[in-house]
């Protein structure tokens, strides 16, 4: 399906300040929570990144008025899919899992990276549906996204994420990613 041609187009831009993380949140982590806003699995929206982001934004909206800075969103079977504007992995047992493509999720960009940078460590890696029972007891959780790139969670709620600060793995995962993406610049 195409659409018709048109013979106007409109172009809007809009422009503001990028503002990056303190150093001291990607130490620190930040806190989420689970909001009720759910993906839709079956929605082949849910694997496209558009400019429709109203539920997303709902979702945000929803975590920071219960103080958290990010939103878990879960899927509509009930599994961890993805957050308001990345995307999740745990780390339990020294292995990271991520819930899997078919959960909803948007396809990452920074995520696709994370997990070559696991295998090509050694460090086991599953794609597989994760619940909120499996989420609240991870050792480590952290997000992903081409902003933030590698940053650890550490609270989901009122309940705290391992330490309550990164973890080693996540650390590892973060040096790894910046020598990645730092060897690029020139």
């Amino acid at each position: 399906m195409s659409l018709p041609p048109s013979r106007s187009l409109t172009t809007i831009i809009t422009v503001e300040e990028l503002v990056l993380p303190s150093p001291e949140i990607y130490s620190k982590g930040l806190r989420t929570s689970v909001v009720g806003i759910r993906r839709n699995s079956k929605s082949p929206m849910c694997y496209l990144k558009t400019l429709g982001y109203l539920e997303n934004m709902l979702a945000h909206a929803e975590a920071v008025a219960a103080g958290s800075d990010e939103a878990i969103l879960l899927n509509d079977e009930g599994y961890v899919a993805e957050c308001s504007a990345s995307n999740i992995f745990i780390v339990e047992a020294g292995s990271v899992v991520t819930p899997p493509i078919e959960a909803g999720v948007l396809p990452g960009i920074t995520r696709g990276v994370v997990i070559e940078l696991a295998i090509k460590l050694g460090i086991k890696l599953e794609q597989e549906a994760v619940s909120v029972e499996r989420l609240l007891s991870a050792e480590e959780v952290f997000i992903t996204n081409s902003v933030i790139e590698i940053m650890p969670i550490a609270a989901v709620g009122e309940r705290r994420v391992g330490a309550g600060s990164r973890g080693k793995l996540t650390e590892r995962l973060m040096g790894e990613y910046n020598k990645l993406t730092r060897s690029y610049i020139r």
